[in-house]
């Protein structure tokens, strides 16, 4: 009976420290992954279309899909967004967060790709989630630099404050 509590409350602390040391703080190198989109086209950090470019990553849960659109938004408008070179939007959706059907949110996801043009992937088992340590049932912002170093990262709904300094750090790094 002492050797499986032992062994119980060893495997709880191994478990919560690899979650600890995963997540993704600003100054990091974003570990890469490799997701599909709803058309089962795989991506990763390196594929072509994030060559070179500072990326907007949003990881959100579909039913908390509204939570930052007032940022969504403001990345559509700001001239200063040099998206032919420079700059890329990311969506990826965390299907396990939700009890949506998946038919349902793959037609949320293309109306969000052709309002936005950003790509959006489908991650079914929590690949960013652990990979990055992000906030589950959410919405999570993360700015990568063009070296894949995360220069913002934000989980929950942006006050305005937070959406003008993403901003910022987005324009600063476009440049380097």
């Amino acid at each position: 009976m002492k050797k499986t509590v032992l062994m119980v409350l060893l495997a709880i602390v191994w478990t919560v420290s690899a979650a600890l040391a995963a997540e993704l703080k600003v100054g990091d190198k974003a570990p890469d992954f490799r997701l599909k989109d709803s058309t089962g086209k795989e991506y990763s950090l390196a594929s072509p279309e994030f060559e070179g470019r500072v990326i907007s990553i949003f990881y959100v849960d579909p039913d908390e899909k509204d939570m930052n659109v007032h940022v969504e938004d403001v990345l559509l408008k700001d001239p200063g967004l040099d998206r032919k070179n420079k700059y890329k939007g990311l969506g990826i959706t965390n299907m396990k967060a939700t009890a949506l059907p998946n038919f349902l949110i793959k037609g949320i996801v293309k109306s969000k790709q052709e309002k936005t043009g950003a790509i959006i992937l489908l991650d079914y088992d929590y690949t960013i989630l652990n990979l990055w340590g992000l906030q589950n049932d959410s919405s999570n912002v993360v700015i990568l630099d063009k070296e894949w170093i995360c220069r913002y990262v934000y989980k929950g709904k942006l006050p305005p404050e937070e959406v003008a300094k993403m901003i910022e750090v987005i324009k600063e790094y476009q440049v380097k």
